[in-house]
């Protein structure tokens, strides 16, 4: 049995990789739990190495080094020698990742299945395991995952509270608490953290409320289209720091991230919305600003979901081969057969002749003057007429692309609030203003400015009169 080599002791190292014991804590459990599938065998072990390795080594900041499996009668246990840092970086910080397997169908009378897996993550330098342990005050990050008689899984996930001082920056946390499940083509997440704070060194930053919610649904166990919704929350986020005997705060509440997705006819359909309910910005010799109710919506539609599904397993099979070579994306594809390149072309084809549709259906914020709202909309109802020769004219001239596509892009608010915002991001641009106006791209309604911006066949308009009109 090929044996663990634990990583060069690391000394005198920042805090703040500790904190990725979270991060790594969900890997594990995670992986643990959808690898171990209906088998107590040697392969059921490599399927879960490999499916560790795989998601350990797509955050591009970690690398698994080694992995040992000891089969027992009623128990094994699985061992990965993980580095956490970018490679070749000088001090990379060392992780041991055990899966202690006790397999049913009464795994150590815990609960009726194939298994339960308890997870364990150690830092391979005894010194900063020992500073984790002090930080969480002698208790222990736990993973628990129950493998069922039928292979669905449940994991719970708990990161004590602790506190961990270090070159003079205190970094602290509440319990980490989750629930995920698993059940072949069908998952669930539920994780809440309720606090972070790293205060030290003229910073001071609370993160408050953080919750991750989602449901994933696949076609098949090799899918890598899975469609659901997910939505990551966040209470509040304030950092106050000084430089130069000035201090600056930077204030943001209500925050949530949601991706949805489905599929309809045979076509992909996403949309991704970002929500901000309050922003407050106070830099040093700068004026105080404060945002209500950002919002921004992004769909992109009717994506023809077999060639996405094609490219997309092509493209992860190429990262894979890039990351075990340490080679780049541009050697990737240079190495794709003339049989690969054709039938990436191809399904390239065919997701631009199926016509999908991208939009921004919403891009706006609320400033004292009034609220500005943008949105757009981007077709390409001339790819239909495509074929292999005209995709090979287009790579040698982009410019002739641009009579296929139909744009079109709305802007209204209230001039005071324009002025305001591009006074606040762009000075210089703000006095450009007037003759934007006189020149009819901007249009004004009242106290509001408006303008309507197309592309069709070619042919742009602005506010209904063709462009250089």
């Amino acid at each position: 049995m090929t044996q663990v080599r634990r990583p060069t002791p690391v000394r005198k190292r920042s805090p703040l990789p500790a904190l990725g014991i979270g991060a790594l804590l969900l890997v594990g459990g995670l992986a643990g739990g959808t690898a171990y599938i209906g088998s107590q065998t040697v392969t059921a072990q490599e399927d879960l190495a490999k499916n560790i390795k795989t998601a350990v080594e797509a955050t591009g900041y970690a690398q698994v080094k080694s992995s040992t499996y000891d089969r027992g009668f009623m128990n094994s246990t699985q061992t990965m020698n993980i580095v956490l840092g970018l490679k070749g970086e000088s001090k990379p910080v060392g992780l041991t990742l055990i899966n202690h397997i006790q397999h049913g169908p009464l795994p150590g009378f815990k609960a009726v299945g194939q298994a339960v897996i308890d997870s364990e993550v150690k830092f391979t330098d005894a010194a900063l395991q020992t500073k984790f342990e002090a930080a969480l005050k002698g208790q222990k990050p736990t993973i628990r995952t129950v493998v069922g008689l039928g292979g669905a899984t449940s994991s719970q996930i708990e990161v004590p509270a602790g506190s961990l001082t270090e070159q003079g920056t205190t970094v602290s946390w509440q319990a980490l608490m989750g629930d995920v499940q698993n059940a072949g083509l069908t998952g669930s997440a539920d994780l809440s953290w309720p606090e972070f704070k790293v205060v030290g060194d003229g910073v001071n930053m609370t993160i408050s409320g953080v919750s991750v919610k989602g449901n994933t649904v696949k076609q098949s166990l090799s899918d890598p289209l899975a469609v659901g919704d997910q939505t990551l929350r966040i209470g509040s986020i304030r950092v106050a720091g000084s430089s130069g005997g000035q201090a600056g705060t930077v204030s943001i509440k209500d925050m949530a991230l949601v991706s949805k997705s489905s599929v309809m006819g045979g076509f992909y359909n996403g949309a991704l919305s970002y929500d901000i309910g309050q922003a407050d910005i106070d830099s040093p010799g700068a004026v105080a600003q404060s945002f209500k109710n950002a919002q921004l919506r992004l769909s992109m539609n009717h994506l023809s979901r077999e060639p996405l599904v094609r490219l997309l397993a092509l493209v992860n099979s190429l990262n894979e081969k890039n990351r075990a070579a340490g080679s780049s994306a541009a050697s990737g594809l240079a190495s794709l057969s003339a049989a690969q390149r054709k039938a990436a072309t191809d399904d390239a084809l065919a997701l631009l002749k199926a016509q999908p549709v991208l939009s921004v259906d919403r891009l706006s914020l609320v400033r004292p003057e009034g609220e500005l709202v943008l949105s757009a909309r981007a077709e390409i109802p001339g790819a239909a007429k495509l074929n292999a020769e005209s995709v090979q004219m287009l790579t040698q001239a982009p410019a002739l692309g641009v009579g296929m596509l139909k744009l079109q892009a709305q802007f209204k608010g209230p001039d005071a609030a324009l002025r305001g915002l591009l006074g606040t991001i762009a000075p210089s641009v703000t006095s450009s203003l007037d003759g934007l106006i006189q020149a009819g791209f901007l249009k004004k309604q009242g106290r509001d400015l408006v303008s309507d911006l197309s592309l069709n066949e070619g042919k742009p308009t602005i506010n209904g009169q063709a462009m250089g009109q």
